[in-house]
């Protein structure tokens, strides 16, 4: 789904989150959010790596490459705690807002990882639309996402196994967004 229009984004943004049915009992994460939102939405499964030898020195956070019924999210090593759930929460920004690449096949998005250490292909790199700063509108928006997501988690709660209660809980957490 792209959001085109900045007026009402964190409304969009709230009806994105809202609609995703999540598990019960579950901790509420970025992490759960973001494998939700790509395998209800998207319609793919997630692959999250970590993966060390991807990481440079000012190198990105994390890069999401969608791939052939599947979505790559990669975080940086040392990203841990709210840092990490900052990282992923942006790179579902990217996801919600539109931002897609051209999607890459498995030969291409191996070369694509090796080449980011050295970054050796301008190609790819730029496929992989990664970036390292802000200046960017796509950027901006995902971090706004990021923060939005972040303070939604706050103020919405686990369902519960009362219907009723979850029925007030979701109407409750709709108005605030909508």
């Amino acid at each position: 789904m792209k959001l085109m229009v900045r007026r009402g984004r964190k409304t969009e943004w709230g009806r994105v989150l809202q609609d995703l049915v999540l598990p019960l009992n579950e901790p509420r994460t970025p992490e759960l959010l973001l494998r939700e939102y790509v395998e209800q939405v998207r319609g793919n499964k997630l692959m999250l790596s970590r993966d060390p030898r991807v990481a440079s020195p000012g190198g990105p956070s994390g890069m999401w490459v969608p791939g052939e019924g599947v979505d790559l999210v990669w975080a940086h090593p040392s990203a841990d705690g709210v840092f990490l759930s900052h990282v992923l929460g942006h790179e579902m920004g990217h996801m919600v807002n539109g931002d897609e690449p051209d999607p890459i096949d498995l030969p291409q998005l191996m070369k694509l990882l090796q080449s980011l250490c050295s970054h050796t292909s301008d190609e790819l790199w730029a496929a992989s639309m990664c970036r390292t700063n802000f200046s960017d509108p796509r950027e901006r928006a995902a971090e706004e996402f990021s923060y939005f997501t972040e303070d939604w988690l706050q103020r919405t709660r686990p369902a519960t196994s009362d219907i009723v209660t979850n029925m007030r809980e979701c109407l409750d957490t709709r108005n605030e967004y909508w």
